[in-house]
């Protein structure tokens, strides 16, 4: 019987330390949804198929994953910059910048967030990507604001 309770007990601490590194794994890597610019818009899924996170990667993440690491482990930061922002994750010829509202690569950790977030489309997304800027200023719109402007001035 004493050796039926020393297996149960080994057991179970061995559950809890599991369930305690997976908690700790998580809480480790929430932060990095605040080390690109507006990723609190899509959360974890910026960089993984899981809303959720954990498990496999965006190809966004992947990006993140295979040079934009401080570290591979829990501890890494992502380094965003302009390296980073120039990339286009999903091949959708828009950068990863501009679709996160950061086209330079300028945002910081810490910084407000650019731009506006319901501006913001998916990097990893092939189907989702920003409007194309020339398309509004070749339309009828973009000429009653380009004639609008020059009488203003």
């Amino acid at each position: 019987m004493h050796a039926a309770r020393v297996v149960g007990s080994a057991v179970v601490a061995l559950a809890v330390a599991g369930f305690v590194g997976l908690v700790q794994d998580a809480a480790a890597r929430a932060p990095r949804v605040g080390q690109v610019p507006n990723g609190v818009v899509s959360g974890c899924a910026n960089c993984h198929v899981s809303a959720a996170g954990g498990g496999a990667f965006t190809s966004f993440g992947t990006q993140i994953y295979n040079g934009y690491l401080t570290d591979r482990s829990f501890l890494g930061s992502v380094v965003w910059g302009a390296p980073l922002a120039a990339l286009d994750a999903d091949g959708d010829d828009a950068s990863n910048g501009k679709e996160l509202g950061d086209p330079e690569g300028l945002w910081r950790f810490g910084s407000p967030n650019p731009g506006d977030p319901a501006a913001v489309t998916q990097p990893w997304n092939p189907d989702s990507r920003p409007p194309d800027d020339s398309a509004v200023a070749g339309s009828a719109w973009g000429r009653v604001k380009a004639l609008l402007a020059e009488l203003l001035q």
